[in-house]
């Protein structure tokens, strides 16, 4: 295999939940893959079932985003192989509910590592990689909760709303360029245990959003090639986002509040 002449998509998170329906979506449409995730099983095995239903080159790395030194391995071992990258989508992440001060600290500076630190990285040791194609996309994941404050859950939509609006500053910077930047905010998606006890605990209102990762990483693939801005998977969490956009924020903030007391 010629690697300068073999496109790659890389992608995070993405031995389960959205990373790795996008990997599979991907893989569909032909597209050679490297997968980085944490260094555990689900991770190869991941790989050998995308191979051995599509055919495609993949390579994968087993690695936590969490540490501040990750993003330029992740570089470095892409050099090194000499893939060539024209598609990068930041999915890793991790949320936590509950008071903020009942959550240690630590899994706060984490969840910003992995949420934040880790896309600016990897967005900026990439960018000029990304720049030598004649298209080139970059997807980074946010959150329906990124234009929403919630309470309980204050660092994680905190992060979410970074997310947002660094993937929509970043978007005007490229917009003359070659590199197309997308957002996504799904509302809750089906990814693992924990999610869904966090489902349960709103009861019949949240299976009005909830979605399979399936269906969130073909709206996303599809969005993100089209060179959509904003992709927001279905209609109830776009018809909630516009509602709450024009709400009195102390009232917007009451609701939530009540809303998202289950995390309490």
């Amino acid at each position: 295999m010629d690697k300068q002449n073999v496109r790659f998509t890389l992608i995070t998170g993405a031995s389960s939940g959205i990373g790795k329906a996008m990997a599979f979506e991907c893989a569909a449409m032909g597209r050679n893959l490297l997968l980085v995730a944490l260094d555990e099983p689900a991770l190869p095995a991941t790989v050998e079932d995308i191979r051995g239903r599509y055919g495609v080159t993949i390579g994968h790395l087993g690695i936590d985003l969490s540490r501040e030194d990750s993003p330029e391995k992740v570089f470095r071992w892409v050099q090194e192989m000499g893939y060539r990258v024209d598609t990068l989508i930041n999915n890793a992440g991790f949320g936590r509910g509950g008071l903020f001060e009942n959550v240690n600290l630590q899994e706060y500076y984490s969840m910003i590592q992995l949420n934040n630190q880790a896309m600016i990285g990897l967005c900026y040791y990439f960018l000029p990689e990304l720049r030598k194609h004649s298209r080139a996309y970059i997807l980074n994941m946010s959150s329906m909760e990124a234009t929403l404050p919630l309470p309980y859950k204050a660092v994680y939509t905190g992060t979410k709303n970074f997310v947002y609006s660094f993937s929509l500053a970043l978007r005007e910077e490229l917009r003359r360029t070659n590199v197309s930047v997308s957002v996504i905010c799904p509302g809750p998606v089906l990814t693992n245990p924990d999610g869904l006890e966090r489902i349960k605990a709103h009861g019949g209102r949240a299976k009005l959003l909830l979605a399979m990762p399936e269906d969130v990483a073909r709206i996303a693939i599809r969005g993100m090639l089209k060179g959509k801005q904003v992709i927001v998977p279905g209609f109830v969490p776009l018809a909630i986002i516009r509602i709450m956009k024009f709400m009195p924020t102390p009232v917007k903030m009451r609701i939530l509040e009540r809303v998202f007391r289950v995390y309490k």
